[in-house]
């Protein structure tokens, strides 16, 4: 089965002819970077606290360079 892209799920389902996974993958890599941002100023905000917020400063900096790296991925072009 194929769509107009010539493209056809696993499963036999197709996309609908109006949405275009590119604006898909730019509106994820949006999200990623504001969570990503978001985490980096609590991981930023609980180190300065200082105490057991290093704990949450650590937890929170992993997240948000793995945010970080997911909106990169979503947000350049795939290798043809």
């Amino acid at each position: 089965m194929a769509t107009k892209r010539g493209v056809a799920r696993a499963n036999g389902t197709a996309a609908p002819s109006w949405q275009d996974p590119r604006v898909q993958r730019r509106l994820l890599g949006l999200l990623f970077a504001v969570l990503a941002a978001g985490l980096g100023l609590i991981a930023v905000f609980s180190a300065l606290e200082g105490g057991s917020a290093w704990v949450i400063a650590v937890a929170a900096a992993v997240l948000a360079i793995w945010m970080g790296d997911l909106s990169r991925r979503a947000l350049t072009r795939p290798r043809a």
